[in-house]
Parts: C-alpha cells; structure tokens; sequence
C-alpha cells in the first residue's frame, strides 16, 4: 500500500463519518444508524494503519475516541432495532404491541445519547493525514504486521470458538473477522476472493447468532409477559440450531487464512 492510498483512503473515511453523523441527526432510522456504524469501523481500520507517532498525537486519539463512544451509542439502538425487527417478524405474538411500544422506550432513551456523541463528533476538528508524512516503508512495514497479528488473531479465535462455541470468543471472532476484511480490501484492492468471502461467512453467520442472544436476552427481561416462556424457547432452539449448523460446518476446514509456504533459500 502507498503513502498516497492510505492518505486518500484515511481522509476520505473521516468525511464520510461525518457526513452519516449528520444524516443520522436528521433521520435516525435503522438505515441511517447501521451506515454511521459502518463508518466507525471503516476509520478504525483506515486509522490503525497510521504510524504511531500520528496515531498518538492528541488531535487523532481525541477523534478516534469520540468515534468509539458513537459507535458504542449507536450499537445499543442497532440492538433495540435487532429486536424490533424480530417482534415484527413473528406473525401470532399477544404481546407485539407490548413489545412495541416498551421498545420504543428503550429506543427514544438511547437515541438521546447518541445524538450527543454525533454532535460532539462533528464539533471536533477534523484530523488529516499529507502523504508527505509517510515514507512507503512505514506504510508497508506498518500494514504487514497489522494484517500479521490481526490474521493470527482470528485463526486463535476461530479454532478457540470451534472447540468452546463461548459467547465472548463468538463476540471477539465477529469483530475481528470483520476488521481483517476491512483490512484486506483496503490494502489489497478487494484481496483474495475466497478469503474475503469466508470472512464475510463467519461475520454474518456469528452475527445471527448474536442476534438470538438478543432476542433471548430481550424476552427473559420481560418474562413476566404470559407469552415470553414459550418465545425464549422457541428462540434458543433456534439459536442452539443454526451454532450447530456453524460449527459441524467449519470444523475441520483449516486456517481462515492460509498459511504462507515457508521460503525457499536459494
């Protein structure tokens, strides 16, 4: 990668940020908040890219952590619209109404404080980065061992999870899966086809399930509700079905990246 494609793609990542911090003001619909999560994370990736001496000035840590709190914000409404999207879905529910409106609550509470991080977020100075202040080989070294360590993560992670399905393992694993695509397609001008593919399996599958644990999460809080019992069940056996079905499928297939062949000494 070249100083001139990190800078671009950096600078370029910043406005977009703040551009669906301002379209997230104005409708902050399920739409609008899941891109302004995205945006996060693609900054993040763009970010970490950085040399430290950049990455470490006051200017840049004070964005990237009022990104960070936004995207924390953020993520507890994508949660409440998880749920949301699940209750709508369910044809013959007594209590949808109930659930309804309890999660409109929930959602009008949370919606207040990510509308402060995204106005905090906008009122910052926004940081650059000049290809002037990177030399190819900080940007080269910088990438390698980035992509290294992060690669080496969700290999641990992946075969971690196969053997202990834990739900932290699950939640590090999916975020990191996600990163390491991130990473790969900005670097690599889209990557290795299969990689970014699998990659993107393993996101999305750990992300359904992640999202039954949601739901199962939701309904055990509102228990009381006559129709909740029968729901968590119906919902772990769902869940419990499609880790199943993630599991018996990935075990055994190798690395989630591949391993480089040892070089040849000539």
């Amino acid at each position: 990668m070249k100083p001139e494609q990190l800078t671009k793609a950096f600078n370029r990542n910043v406005e977009t940020l703040e551009e669906r911090a301002k379209m997230f003001l104005e409708t902050s619909d399920p739409a609008n908040t899941q891109a302004l999560r995205k945006a996060t994370a693609r900054l993040r990736t763009s970010y970490s890219l950085l040399p430290k001496s950049i990455r470490k000035s006051r200017k840049f840590k004070r964005y990237l952590g009022s990104s960070r709190k936004l995207s924390k914000a953020t993520g507890k409404l994508r949660d409440i619209d998880t749920v949301g999207a699940w209750t709508n879905s369910v044809a013959d529910m007594r209590d949808k109404k109930t659930f309804g409106s309890d999660l409109a609550r929930m959602r009008e509470a949370d919606l207040k404080d990510a509308a402060r991080a995204a106005k905090r977020l906008i009122k910052l100075k926004s940081p650059s980065v000049d290809a002037g202040d990177l030399s190819p080989s900080m940007v080269s070294d910088r990438v390698l061992n980035v992509q290294a360590r992060l690669s080496k993560k969700v290999d641990k992670e992946f075969e971690e999870f196969l053997e202990t399905q834990e739900v932290e393992v699950m939640h590090s694993l999916r975020k990191d899966s996600k990163r390491l695509r991130h990473l790969i397609e900005l670097t690599r001008d889209g990557g290795s086809p299969a990689l970014l593919e699998r990659l993107r399996s393993i996101q999305d599958n750990l992300g359904a399930i992640r999202d039954h644990d949601l739901v199962i999460d939701y309904l055990r809080s509102r228990i009381k509700l006559t129709s909740s019992p029968s729901l968590v069940r119906e919902e772990i056996a769902r869940r419990h079905a499609r880790l199943e079905d993630f599991v018996s499928k990935n075990r055994g297939q190798g690395h989630v990246v591949p391993v480089a062949p040892p070089r040849v000494k000539s």
